[in-house]
């Protein structure tokens, strides 16, 4: 009888214990799921704010002081002149975001294209983003809504813009684990937020 009761509690500990190894080995797997997902975020937020921040602060650059500068103003586009080159040439530079079905071949559901074009030339994608939000504010404080009249477009003063990014693979979670409203996924995301992006125009 001993004998069985000693096995009994063999098995059971054992059990006991895989499952505790699982366990950890699932944490540890989540853990550097998390970590790696942060490394590429990060990475692809650097790259990308830094060429949009480094572009809407020389808006109106080289543009006559009785020209409008900015052409058009939503939440997710922007249209605005600058001399670009640097040549006395002024160009035309558009940014806005496209839709989530043009990246179905992700695992991330929100990821979309940042684009932008110059003048007549061929549309470039900036980067992949999940959120790309713009606002327009006056001098005054007070924020245009958007999409900004026609006639209120001069007023703008300062551009504040959100961006997030998101790692388009991450590690899928188990079925149980998913509770409602939650995504099926780890992703990590990296936020970033600018909201003194005066142009040079904007100080007319």
């Amino acid at each position: 009888m001993a004998v069985i009761l000693d096995i009994i509690f063999s098995l059971v500990f054992g059990g006991a214990l895989l499952v505790i190894v699982l366990t950890a080995n699932d944490i540890a797997n989540e853990n550097y799921s998390l970590y790696n997902g942060d490394v590429v975020v990060q990475e692809m937020l650097v790259s990308t704010a830094e060429l949009v921040e480094g572009e809407l602060r020389n808006m109106g650059f080289g543009v006559p002081e009785k020209k409008q500068t900015v052409l058009e103003a939503d939440t997710g586009r922007i249209k605005y002149l600058t001399d670009l080159d640097r040549n006395g040439t002024i160009d035309t530079i558009t940014y806005y975001v496209g839709d989530t079905t043009e990246l179905l071949q992700t695992q991330n559901e929100l990821d979309r294209y940042l684009r932008r074009k110059v003048n007549a030339g061929m549309t470039a994608k900036v980067g992949v983003v999940t959120q790309w939000r713009l606002r327009y504010i006056t001098a005054s404080g007070e924020v245009l809504p958007t999409p900004v009249e026609l006639d209120r477009l001069t007023e703008i003063h300062i551009v504040e813009l959100t961006m997030e990014v998101q790692n388009p693979y991450a590690q899928l979670r188990r079925t149980g684990e998913v509770e409602d409203g939650q995504r099926g996924a780890l992703y990590s995301s990296s936020f970033w937020q600018q909201t003194r992006l005066a142009s040079q125009n904007l100080r007319r």
